[in-house]
């Protein structure tokens, strides 16, 4: 199965999930990628020294959203904007959800960047949190 997590720039939240899931859901293709990404840019000091910490694999550098991304299997978004922007794009028949929505949660997932580095904390934390909820569906589907 592959998932792709999408943000906007593809440098804070949607690396961070990538990040989390492949550590826990190694047997799943996991990917992320930005709506409005440049491609290379690096992801932000504060999600590359929280990865660092935790021991988790850096992404490579940012990646644009594109038609491939879009027959991905699953396709998870921070904001419910980002699943709406994809749908008006490639159509109402792509998979793509917000993942607050999809794992059950009411908040979705805030952009920290030119955040503190505790902001970026609590994104990981709620990332961590929502991507234990999607494997634990996932694993039950």
């Amino acid at each position: 199965m592959k998932i792709v997590f999408v943000c906007t720039g593809n440098t804070c939240r949607s690396p961070l999930a990538e990040s989390i899931a492949k550590q826990l859901m190694p047997d799943f293709e996991i990917v992320s990628r930005g709506l409005m990404a440049q491609k290379g840019h690096p992801i932000s000091p504060h999600s590359r020294e929280l990865l660092r910490r935790h021991e988790l694999p850096l992404p490579n550098g940012a990646q644009l959203f594109d038609a491939g991304d879009a027959e991905a299997d699953l396709i998870l978004t921070m904001t419910a904007s980002h699943r709406q922007m994809i749908q008006a794009m490639y159509g109402p028949q792509v998979n793509v959800y917000a993942l607050n929505d999809y794992v059950g949660e009411d908040l979705a997932v805030e952009d920290p960047y030119g955040g503190q580095y505790e902001t970026y904390e609590q994104v990981f934390e709620q990332l961590t949190r929502m991507i234990e909820k999607l494997k634990s569906k996932l694993v039950t589907e």
